[in-house]
């Protein structure tokens, strides 16, 4: 190349590849960069073609037609040896052409990385309905992601520092909140996030929930933030709490029906066990006897269910309280067992009771009921033995009632206070009753503001106990 040996040295130090060529594309001169990536020094007198790979000869040949017949500049794409090349072939000077390759492998790579990125935040931002925008509080330049545009219903573009599009269709009522998060925000530096409800151009009106902090770019401080359409989930939530009001006043309204029609049940139940009691002091017959036996049993599970139904209905339509007095759990326990001592010798069960004399301050009403339970329960399923028992724990008095039957399964445990739950175990043969009276123990536990621990092994029995406070004096 003609020149002198400055502009040799500029030309080598070129990161571009540099040629000189003649009308017929035989390479008269390559710099160093150029020698080095085709290693091409030693054979100068071939052609630019023979360096290239196959697909890329056309592209050359081309080029250097339209050059020389349109003596105008030419840019093209060169691709060789998986490289990409910004090519540009200029016309002949004293019939030299001159054509530079700038390697933008990098680059173009880059761009293809970042392309595929952006594709994937634009299809999270669509999926999430989440739009990112950004102000730069010193020149008030504005950014808005495209999913910004689409949440507010704008074209993309109508972005400028003298409007505000944001406050222009937030309703009025909420301006006020979101200036006070931004405020917070310069003020604190803080985070900060909250709900607002837009209105958009096409008249329709969104939730939104936006959040916002600092970020610093080139020593220059931007506010920076997504917003996120959240209608569909407001919409839903709202759905769900009406649904979940219409299943509550359904319950109430059920719950309401049978509390107040307890009598009502219950008087043919009554009637029904006055008839069988009648019946039996008949002289009957031994199979005669046997079949009103077993109809008074099945009237008394009968009536051990209705009870357990009323009794739910009544505690969950809040028709039962919670009265605390002072009195002797001694005494209230004392009585039960006279009671279920009698039961136990017509089951040959040994019911042993081990009474406390303390006064306690609760619901002796409730206490009652809860202990019967337990003890109906430890009935249904002893071997040959119970145990009612009160015993001091600390500042409060635990009251117990054990077993020795076919105990409760570690799995089963935490469902026993289920309503109708019923054990699956194997050990178990005992008949299984309707599974509500646990239910019941636990609702009238939570009145107490007590929890029934139960301690079990299967084969071996259960241990259901619960506290209550003491009170030292009567009074």
């Amino acid at each position: 190349m003609a020149g002198g040996d400055n502009e040799q040295n500029l030309l080598n130090i070129s990161t571009n590849l540099l040629f000189e060529l003649n009308t017929s594309g035989r390479i008269l001169y390559a710099n160093r960069k150029a020698e080095q990536t085709w290693q091409i020094s030693a054979r100068k007198s071939l052609r630019l073609i023979d360096y290239l790979d196959a697909l890329s000869v056309n592209v050359i040949d081309n080029a250097l037609n339209r050059v020389i017949t349109g003596n105008a500049p030419c840019n093209f794409i060169l691709t060789d040896r998986g490289r990409l090349y910004a090519a540009a072939l200029y016309p002949p000077s004293s019939g030299r052409l001159l054509l530079c390759l700038e390697d933008i492998s990098d680059r173009h790579n880059l761009s293809v990385k970042l392309q595929k990125t952006a594709r994937r935040l634009d299809f999270a931002e669509k999926t999430a309905n989440l739009g990112y925008w950004e102000i730069n509080t010193r020149t008030r330049k504005i950014y808005w992601s495209a999913e910004m545009y689409r949440i507010f219903g704008l074209p993309e573009g109508r972005l400028s520092p003298r409007r505000n599009l944001i406050r222009e269709q937030m309703l009025p009522e909420d301006i006020p909140l979101y200036k006070a998060k931004l405020r917070e925000l310069l003020v604190r530096g803080r985070n900060v996030d909250g709900v607002l409800r837009l209105r958009r151009l096409d008249g329709r009106l969104i939730h939104c929930s936006f959040r916002a902090g600092l970020i610093y770019e080139n020593h220059q401080r931007l506010i920076a933030g997504t917003f996120q359409d959240i209608t569909a989930m407001i919409e839903t939530q709202k759905e769900l709490q009406h649904a979940k009001q219409q299943a509550e006043e359904l319950s109430n309204a059920k719950s309401y029906f049978l509390a107040q029609a307890s009598h009502d049940l219950r008087q043919p139940m009554q009637a029904l066990k006055i008839f069988i009691a009648t019946l039996l002091e008949e002289k009957l017959t031994s199979h005669q006897h046997h079949l009103a036996q077993k109809i008074e049993d099945s009237a008394e599970n009968l009536n051990t269910l209705l009870d357990n139904l009323l009794d739910i209905s009544k505690i969950e339509a809040g028709g039962v309280d919670y009265r605390p007095v002072v009195f002797d759990i001694g005494l209230l326990v004392g009585g039960l067992a006279r009671e279920y001592r009698e039961l136990a010798k017509d089951k040959d069960i040994s019911f042993r009771c081990v009474p406390l004399h303390q006064y306690v301050n609760s619901d002796p009403v409730l206490i009652e009921r809860v202990i019967r339970n337990l003890l109906n329960n430890a009935f249904k399923y002893t071997k040959d033995k119970i145990l009612l028992g009160v015993r001091r724990c600390g500042k409060d008095v635990c009251l117990i009632v054990m077993d020795n039957g076919c105990g409760i399964a570690p799995e089963d445990i935490k469902n026993i206070f289920t309503d109708f739950y019923q054990s699956r175990q194997q050990f178990c043969r005992k008949k299984q009753g309707a599974g509500l009276g646990l239910g019941i123990v636990s609702r009238i536990a939570g009145l107490l503001k007590t929890e029934v621990e139960v301690k079990s092994k299967p084969g071996q029995g259960s241990c259901f106990s619960f506290k209550i406070p003491q009170n030292k004096t009567p009074h």
